[in-house]
């Protein structure tokens, strides 16, 4: 049987983009996804699918900060830091506003797509067996941030 979360993701597959949140210039949030797929326990960088409704990559990559976090930012807080795979961009906001909250539905699916998050440092992040953070754009960010 097929959930409506696969059929969901199945269906929005050809971009995807993230948002680097880093507080403190040294610790970045990270959240977790929930058990509703098979990558459930799995650390991530707040982001996801850019639907044929976002008029832009940026726009898509903070409407999906907003959907999984609750934290709003806008397209010029945004600095590009990469592209680790095709068709996924990575951007690097140090200006937010909200306050983080993780259990939020999708507003397509009704499911909770995290169920945890955390202010991690780099070398945190490293000992996160499951994770599938780009550790080298986080270190970008950092340099970024410092810079600023």
């Amino acid at each position: 049987m097929t959930s409506k979360w696969d059929t969901y993701t199945a269906s929005n597959r050809e971009r995807d983009a993230g948002i680097v949140i880093c507080i403190d210039k040294n610790r970045f949030l990270i959240i977790r996804r929930s058990n509703i797929d098979k990558r459930g326990g799995q650390w991530t960088i707040p982001g996801g699918h850019i639907d044929e409704k976002d008029r832009s990559v940026e726009s898509g990559a903070i409407r999906e900060l907003k959907e999984e976090t609750n934290l709003e930012c806008f397209v010029e807080d945004l600095i590009y830091l990469g592209e680790p795979k095709p068709q996924k961009y990575y951007f690097l906001a140090n200006r937010w506003r909200g306050e983080v909250n993780v259990s939020i539905p999708n507003p397509i699916t009704g499911e909770i797509e995290h169920d945890s998050y955390m202010w991690a440092t780099i070398e945190e992040i490293k000992d996160i067996a499951n994770s599938e953070i780009p550790i080298y754009l986080l270190e970008k960010a950092l340099e970024m941030s410092k810079n600023e």
